[in-house]
């Protein structure tokens, strides 16, 4: 058992075992989300499928999907990069809609790309938001 003090003010404990619980699980939910992130930066470089819109789009969401996974490794979770994560996977599944709406054909396996990386980037945000919820419950009991 650690003693820290925050600012002098509050003596607070922690549980060793809670800190490398909660390290495990920035590190493993960050590598998935940075994993996603890389994906989407070089799939539509690699395949060159599908029209420049979709490729920009899957590139720009994978570059801030990796940042904020790489923070988040670096850093430890929360909520805001729970947020980040869960928008850019909605957003993933809603841009061929947007895409198309806007008279831009997108090809069908970057369609198929958007709705399983921004299905993937929602699961694990809620997965990662329900498990900091639980810590945070725990840790204030």
């Amino acid at each position: 058992m650690v003693i820290h003090i925050d600012r002098g003010l509050t003596a607070r404990v922690s549980d060793p075992a809670h800190t490398l619980r909660q390290g495990a699980h920035d590190q493993v939910l960050g590598l998935l989300m940075l994993a996603v992130g890389v994906l989407l930066v070089l799939m539509p470089m690699a395949t060159q499928l599908g029209p420049k819109d979709a490729q920009v789009n899957e590139l720009l969401v994978g570059l801030v999907v990796a940042f904020t996974a790489g923070r988040r490794m670096y850093r430890g979770s929360g909520p805001w990069s729970d947020a980040v994560m869960g928008i850019a996977g909605v957003w993933l599944v809603v841009s061929p809609f947007v895409l198309d709406a806007q008279n831009t054909a997108v090809h069908t396996a970057d369609r198929m790309l958007a709705f399983v990386t921004g299905g993937v980037l929602v699961v694990l945000s809620l997965v990662s938001a329900l498990i900091w919820r639980l810590d945070h419950k725990r840790r204030s009991r």
